[in-house]
């Protein structure tokens, strides 16, 4: 019988950093190692990937009564913040297999959805896997909406072809220990509008001789600036993005090799270009019966993502049924997601394996 181990679902680790570096010139630095992974015209650090969306949220004006697409397999930050605002976020379905946007339940929803008050599009990558923004582009051509990227799972990935498409870009470099967002845009006008609202609307008199002292407040921004702190501790993670992603294409390796004659599991086939910032594999029966197995053998798993019309609230607040958005129901019935990040060894890895395999085998 092999020996329990304490496997956890998150790193752990805390980035070893010198706090006599915080200085003036951090968000320089952050922006330096930032353009290894993606390109832009104007960046603004924020305090987190919410805030950040938030700001991009105002950068675009939304309003009380507005309307905003994203897949209902999201981030709950996503539409959260569209209610914030008063507006409504509009659920589109997803594809089986690739858990991201179904651009068929998209074509049909611009069709159907004739509101002059459709405003803009929320697209994310999901589990790293990168979606066709190009093709959003094109779908949505017509209708004249804001692309916002929800960028943080293509962070390491080859940006080339995408980078320039999206209106607004926003990476997340949130974890326990440290959190930023990254707003990013080409638009000098959004962008003018987003750093005018990132201090609290507030302008400083540039005819006085002391810097920074006779400010006025011209609109009501809030505190959406990274403290020194975060900007420290995410150029740290930046630098290392290339080498954990390596490694946890090593992992996926491991898992795909391990795993792949079991029947009653399933998942996608490796894949080169995906960063797998998530693995998921699909059980076919009573997936929560399977994770709590898992969990007393000491592996954690979580469940990414609970579709976002199984919610309360937004079950209740628009009325929506558990079978309204059939693909993503039923992912959420089989998918779960298990551990792999850069502090997991071998050894632990193949502790995951022999774990799965001897609960499936059992079940057959």
């Amino acid at each position: 019988m092999k020996k329990k181990r304490e496997i956890k679902f998150f790193s752990k680790e805390i980035e070893e950093i010198n706090l006599e570096m915080v200085n003036d010139d951090l968000e320089e630095e952050l922006l330096i190692e930032f353009g290894n992974y993606a390109s832009a015209e104007y960046i603004l650090p924020t305090l987190n990937f919410t805030v950040a969306l938030h700001l991009s949220m105002c950068a675009i004006n939304l309003k009380r009564g507005d309307k905003v697409l994203c897949s209902v397999n999201s981030s709950p930050a996503i539409p959260e913040v569209v209610r914030h605002f008063d507006a409504e976020p509009i659920f589109i379905d997803i594809e089986k297999d690739s858990m991201n946007l179904d651009f068929a339940q998209l074509r049909d929803e611009i069709k159907r959805n004739v509101s002059k008050k459709l405003k803009a599009i929320v697209v994310s990558h999901v589990d790293g896997k990168m979606i066709d923004i190009e093709e959003v582009k094109k779908i949505v051509s017509d209708r004249d909406l804001y692309i916002v990227e929800d960028a943080t799972n293509s962070i390491g990935l080859n940006r080339d072809k995408v980078d320039g498409i999206a209106d607004i870009r926003i990476f997340g470099l949130d974890d326990k220990i440290s959190n930023l967002g990254i707003f990013a845009t080409d638009n000098e006008d959004i962008f003018e509008r987003a750093n005018l609202l990132k201090n609290h609307g507030i302008v400083y008199d540039e005819d006085t001789h002391i810097e920074n002292y006779i400010y006025d407040v011209v609109d009501t921004g809030c505190q959406y600036e990274a403290s020194k702190l975060s900007l420290l501790y995410s150029i740290k993670k930046l630098e290392l993005v290339s080498e954990r992603i390596n490694r946890k294409r090593e992992i996926a390796k491991m898992y795909i090799s391990g795993l792949e004659d079991l029947n009653n599991i399933s998942f996608l086939p490796y894949s080169s270009s995906t960063s797998y910032s998530k693995f998921i594999i699909n059980i076919n029966k009573n997936r929560d019966g399977f994770a709590k197995e898992l969990f007393n053998l000491g592996i954690e798993t979580e469940l990414l993502y609970i579709p976002l019309h199984l919610f309360s609230y937004y079950k209740n607040k628009y009325d929506l049924k558990v079978n309204s958005f059939p693909n993503a129901l039923l992912n959420y019935q089989q998918a779960l997601s298990i551990p792999i990040h850069h502090e997991l060894s071998d050894d632990d890895v193949e502790y995951i394996i022999e774990s799965i395999r001897d609960i499936a085998l059992n079940r057959a």
